[in-house]
């Protein structure tokens, strides 16, 4: 693996995770102060959908680049498998939870169905776990190296 291989990697890595963070930790709980809830709601729902792009897109750069230059040593690296979990996390919450909350959202009075206020407590309190685990995740692959590669180098 060389230096650009690395830049490249690092840079990717770098984008999904600060968006994870900036975003979920920062610009979301900061509209929510400032803006009436359910303006907010729908602003934290478009700004969630485009951490999903920006990570589907990262992850799978990353991960192809993985395979192309290390190709079977990828497998023996657990930075390769949290980069896994990490995709298959994002995967979810774009084509499962995200949207199955969306589509609550969209009946009428959903709030004072109990049926429905519990189905969206129960996704978002999901989404919530899910994406501290995604954030997590994301922060120990920014702060580590991939030592196994580095190592070979020298």
């Amino acid at each position: 693996m060389n230096l650009s291989e690395t830049i490249g990697e690092r840079l990717l890595l770098t984008l999904w995770v600060g968006a994870l963070w900036s975003i979920g930790y920062l610009a979301v709980p900061l509209a929510f102060v400032s803006l009436e809830t359910l303006v907010a709601a729908e602003y934290a729902a478009k700004l969630f959908f485009a951490v999903n792009v920006i990570g589907l897109i990262s992850g799978t750069l990353i991960l192809l680049g993985k395979l192309s230059i290390q190709r079977g040593r990828a497998i023996h690296s657990w930075r390769f498998w949290v980069l896994i979990v990490m995709l298959m996390i994002t995967l979810i919450f774009s084509m499962y939870i995200q949207p199955e909350m969306a589509s609550i959202k969209t009946i009428d009075n959903w709030r004072m169905n109990t049926e429905l206020a519990g189905s969206f407590e129960r996704l978002h309190m999901l989404s919530q776990n899910l994406y501290l685990m995604l954030s997590i995740a994301g922060l120990l692959l920014v702060l580590s190296t991939d030592k196994q590669h580095t190592a070979r180098q020298t």
